[in-house]
């Protein structure tokens, strides 16, 4: 065999194996579509491949012209799957675009089955010789204008590759970009070294079927490491559902799971222990058949009522063993719930209390270490369900990650600090006005901190009423005030190894303030009614949109608790002093609103951009999403446009140039001077009530940066 039938051959053998390995994993995984479509890939360069091999063994001009619609064939398979795979992995794809290339491919492989598309009249063949002395067959004639097609067919492929590269880069998406953007630049200089043989001035092997192996290649070793890492999650589950059944077989209670039926599907060593069944005798049968006759019904009925969502918390239960004697079991119930809140069964941990009753001044302290066992179960068995919860939500959903988007100096700024602050344990208090993104914020502090494999929880102080707060951070026992029917864990408890995010901190009323400071000095909170100190490892974050220290000043927020706020405070600049990253922020939200509603958009007209970025924006980034919505939503020719228009920015309004020599101060100058007199008036007092920054209208770390830039040292 010649060399270049080897490597034919060997790229057929590799895909086809690449294929049949991804077709065998679609079968075992729930997300087959990126599985199938990679085989379907790899098997069509495998086509391609055997094809362009017995092409190279023609020996007259109609045998290989005849291989030639084959070989489309494979070509327009492997676009179209590559195509459609890189849309659903990134989900940055134009639609348009996408249907575009799948349609031209289509065409061309039924044009060259039907018409032919590679040459028009005669043709002839001829031999090359390769540089290692290797002779292989080509054909010559007159191109045909179709295959125009074909060729649009794989341009659009390359544009939809570059079109890829930049957005996942735009988005800091290292990985994805990295691949896409090998994929591209093997894919472009394959499309290169066809061009020379199009134009029949040399005749070499086509390189695409050597191009498209490398980028099989590095779209399997892509799907590897989702499956290595999925791997690696479900060990963690198999881990924490491990160490809960090893709980159960070692407690010294007895221990059944219930299915909603009412059949026994799991019980414990323990169990048999007590009453004598092997397991096979309990495991299927209806749990009340083991329960003394007088009171078979009224457990049955009890049962059916706990399934319906009305569960008996406590229960003393007379229970027939296997040798027919009768044990007293004090029985505690929890519902089994699945991923969805649904019921699906009910766990039954009970303590043999039968010799006790015969001292019955012992029944409170058996109760008592009974409930508090119980506690201690429930506990582990609900970190233990919000672990696997967490874990297997994570194999099945892509990671989402906050977007901070800007190149001005302010927002650069504030990405610098969050840089410093996330690695560690500090408490960030993030100030800024209604809309700034105070929320993002916080989401990138947590992404990029050690505790970024916990939790983020969110509460927002100014949405719930003060009398629900505190059961809101804290928690509450069962009975602790009217409509608490059930113990409540509270947001401390829930974000434990994670992070706290409280929205709008400044409205917290004042009885729960005191609260928080010791849940931030101490790291325990109490639920309300509740007697027992619970330890909590919570990173918290703040935000406000009020200036707190006038709040402090005013008496509405402990200042004790302002200062244990306030270790690293982050100050997001409002919209309209960082008008140069309104165009960033249009493009941004314009592309993502154009896409769920289906719009087409091509154009930014200059004019609209220069009328958003005059505007004073006082809802700020959320005010401006919703203008670009509406602005999308009435592009119903791809161009954008203002359904209203907008209010000029005070002071940006156009006016003709002053003559020379009549003696204006120039803007800064009158700033200045203005800035100076406000300061004097209020004794160089900058924040607070009586400022100059609240006179001024402007937050005081912008009346500072505007000090700085006019050369005012400020006032100390």
């Amino acid at each position: 065999m010649t060399p270049l039938s080897i490597a034919y051959v060997a790229t057929a053998a590799v895909c086809a194996l690449v294929g049949l390995q991804h077709l065998l994993t679609a079968v075992r995984v729930e997300n087959r579509k990126p599985q199938l479509l990679s085989a379907l890939a790899a098997l069509a360069v495998a086509g391609d491949a055997i094809f362009e091999r017995r092409m190279l063994s023609a020996t007259t001009a109609e045998e290989y012209l005849a291989g030639m619609p084959w070989t489309a064939l494979c070509i327009a398979a492997a676009i179209v799957a590559l195509s459609w795979y890189i849309a659903l992995r990134t989900n940055l794809v134009r639609k348009g675009l996408l249907w575009g290339v799948t349609g031209l491919a289509c065409l061309t492989v039924i044009l060259d089955f039907t018409v032919g598309i590679a040459y028009t009249g005669d043709v002839e063949l001829g031999s090359t010789a390769l540089p290692w002395g290797e002779v292989i067959p080509h054909v010559s004639g007159a191109t045909n204008p179709l295959r125009t097609v074909g060729d649009m067919a794989m341009i659009g492929f390359l544009v939809i590759l570059l079109d890829s590269t930049l957005r996942m880069a735009r988005r800091a998406k290292g990985r994805q970009t990295r691949l896409l953007g090998g994929s591209l630049v093997i894919y472009a200089l394959g499309l290169l070294a066809i061009i020379p043989s199009d134009l029949g001035w040399v005749h070499l092997p086509p390189p695409h079927t050597f191009a498209f192996l490398l980028i099989v290649a590095a779209m399997s070793w892509d799907l590897s490491e989702d499956l290595i890492r999925a791997s690696q999650l479900s060990r963690e589950v198999l881990a924490n559902e491990r160490r809960w059944r090893q709980l159960l077989e070692n407690v010294r209670l007895l221990a059944a799971r219930i299915e909603p039926s009412g059949r026994i599907t799991e019980v414990n060593p323990f169990f048999c222990e007590v009453l004598g069944y092997e397991v096979s005798e309990l495991v299927g049968r209806e749990y009340w058949t083991i329960v003394a006759a007088e009171q078979q019904t009224e457990r049955r009925e009890a049962f059916q009522r706990a399934m319906a969502g009305d569960p008996t918390p406590e229960v003393e239960v007379v229970v027939t063993a296997r040798d027919g004697s009768q044990k007293k079991i004090v029985w505690r119930n929890v519902l089994l719930l699945d991923r969805d809140g649904g019921i699906e069964g009910m766990l039954s941990i009970g303590a043999d209390v039968t010799d006790q009753r015969e001292a019955e001044g012992e029944r409170d302290r058996i109760l008592t270490e009974l409930e508090a066992t119980v506690r201690e179960l429930k506990s582990v068995r609900s970190k233990l369900e919000e672990e696997n919860l967490y874990l297997k939500e994570e194999i099945g959903s892509p990671t989402q990650h906050s977007e901070i988007l800007g190149a001005s100096d302010a927002i650069q700024y504030v990405l610098h600090k969050i840089d410093q602050v996330a690695a560690t344990d500090a408490t960030v208090l993030i100030q800024g006005e209604t809309g700034v993104g105070k929320e993002l914020v916080a989401n990138a502090i947590h992404a990029e901190s050690e505790r970024s494999n916990g939790p983020l929880l969110a509460v927002n102080c100014a949405a719930l009423p003060s009398s629900l707060i505190e059961s809101e951070l804290f928690g509450h026992e069962r009975g602790a005030f009217t409509g608490a029917d059930r113990r409540r864990q509270g947001r401390f408890e829930l974000a434990s190894g994670g992070t706290l995010f409280l929205d709008e901190v400044g409205e917290l009323p004042l009885d729960v303030q005191p609260k928080l400071l010791r849940a931030l000095q101490e790291g325990t909170i109490e639920r309300i009614g509740g007697s027992s100190i619970i330890d909590v490892d919570v990173r918290l974050i703040a935000a406000s949109n009020r200036d707190l220290r006038s709040e402090v000043e005013a008496g509405r927020f402990r200042e004790d608790l302002f200062y244990r706020l306030e270790v690293y405070p982050i100050t997001v600049p409002p919209l309209r002093d960082r008008s140069e990253d309104i165009e960033v922020l249009v493009r941004h939200f314009a592309a993502h609103l154009a896409a769920r509603h289906r719009v087409e958009l091509t154009e930014f007209p200059p004019e609209v951009l220069r009328q958003l970025q005059g505007y004073d924006w006082p809802g700020n980034v959320r005010e401006l999403q919703n203008v670009v919505e509406r602005a999308v939503l009435n592009a119903t020719d791809g161009v954008l446009r203002l359904v209203s228009p907008l209010e000029a920015r005070n002071g940006d309004v156009p006016r003709p140039p002053e003559p020379v020599g009549r003696g204006f101060q120039t803007l800064d100058e009158v700033q200045h001077d203005h800035i100076l007199a406000v300061l004097a008036a209020c004794d160089g007092q900058i924040a607070g009530s009586g400022g100059a920054a609240k006179i001024l209208g402007v937050h005081p770390n912008t009346l500072r940066s505007r000090l700085k830039k006019l050369g005012v040292q400020p006032p100390k």
